[in-house]
């Protein structure tokens, strides 16, 4: 992303109305202390929950600069998920989502990030919040069977399975399936986030899924999948056959809203039932984002 659309990104996020000169300036700030200190900087970012950020981790700075980098998605979990519930966190990277589940919520989560040293990262988060308790973390891919695969190294947070031959530079990671593994007995919420890679961890996932238990989603549909020769709308398909709807969140007002599909190019958020989502939602206590000059949300 060029500087130019990455300053228009933080200066219309919703959550930097009012002090959009006072992030860009804290962009730069960040910009010019990575460039002079090699060294992790330790951020107060929801309630009292923290992340450990250093230069190159985009999937975390944009959190830095927005309060919630991926405004809806990130919020409806925080206005869903309750403690006695539980997080899937498949493609987890360096644990966001898991810090606002676990960290945030105090639930339990099940994080899997196949990469070795971003799953190092992934651990150091758990640790800076003192969640070891709450997270199961696994340094494994989800997908449509038990195996192994080789995914990219190069790729920073949108490394993936790897599909070019001629690649070495890739690690070989031990894939498991949601089916043989889990069945959920408490509320569930899953993100998948594996560049391309869903209709696999779906397939893998059938009786995962159909559990009643399971019901709130979000996914990444953004074209990714036709490395691996999967459209978008097939894997819309199978999310549908789940009983899944997808549905937009307005945080603000938290107001959830049915749509005719998934929205291009991004994440999609899907529910099973939207009345007793609404009614979660709305009856959700609020949280600090302290990234975004501590506004209540």
């Amino acid at each position: 992303m060029s500087l130019l659309r990455i300053l228009k990104f933080i200066a219309l996020h919703p959550l930097n109305r009012g002090g959009r000169l006072s992030v860009v300036f804290k962009f730069i700030r960040y910009q010019f202390a990575t460039k002079l200190l090699e060294s992790k900087f330790l951020v107060n970012w929801v309630n009292d929950a923290k992340f450990l950020v250093s230069k190159g981790e985009t999937g975390l700075t944009g959190n830095l600069y927005c309060g919630l980098m991926e405004y809806e998605d990130m919020s409806f979990l925080l206005h869903y998920l309750r403690q006695d519930d539980k997080f899937y966190d498949i493609g987890a990277n360096v644990g966001a989502y898991t810090i606002l589940a676990s960290g945030v919520i105090g639930a339990d989560s099940v994080a899997f990030e196949p990469l070795p040293l971003t799953y190092d990262r992934l651990i150091d988060q758990i640790k800076i919040n003192r969640i070891e308790h709450l997270v199961e973390s696994n340094n494994s891919g989800v997908g449509d069977k038990a195996d192994t695969l080789e995914f990219t190294n190069n790729l920073n947070c949108m490394n993936k399975v790897n599909t070019d031959p001629n690649n070495r530079d890739v690690t070989i990671v031990d894939v498991i399936t949601l089916d043989d593994y889990y069945k959920p007995t408490k509320t569930s919420f899953v993100k998948i986030d594996v560049e391309g890679y869903e209709k696999f961890v779906l397939k893998g996932g059938v009786n995962f899924f159909f559990n009643e238990n399971v019901s709130a989603l979000v996914i990444e549909l953004n074209g990714s999948g036709t490395s691996f020769g999967v459209e978008d709308n097939d894997v819309h398909k199978i999310i549908t056959s789940f009983g899944f709807r997808p549905v937009s969140y307005e945080p603000f007002s938290r107001k959830l809203s049915p749509l005719e599909s998934y929205e291009l190019g991004g994440n999609t958020i899907y529910v099973k039932d939207i009345v007793s989502a609404q009614q979660r939602v709305t009856n959700s206590e609020s949280v600090c984002i302290r990234t975004a000059n501590n506004l209540e949300l």
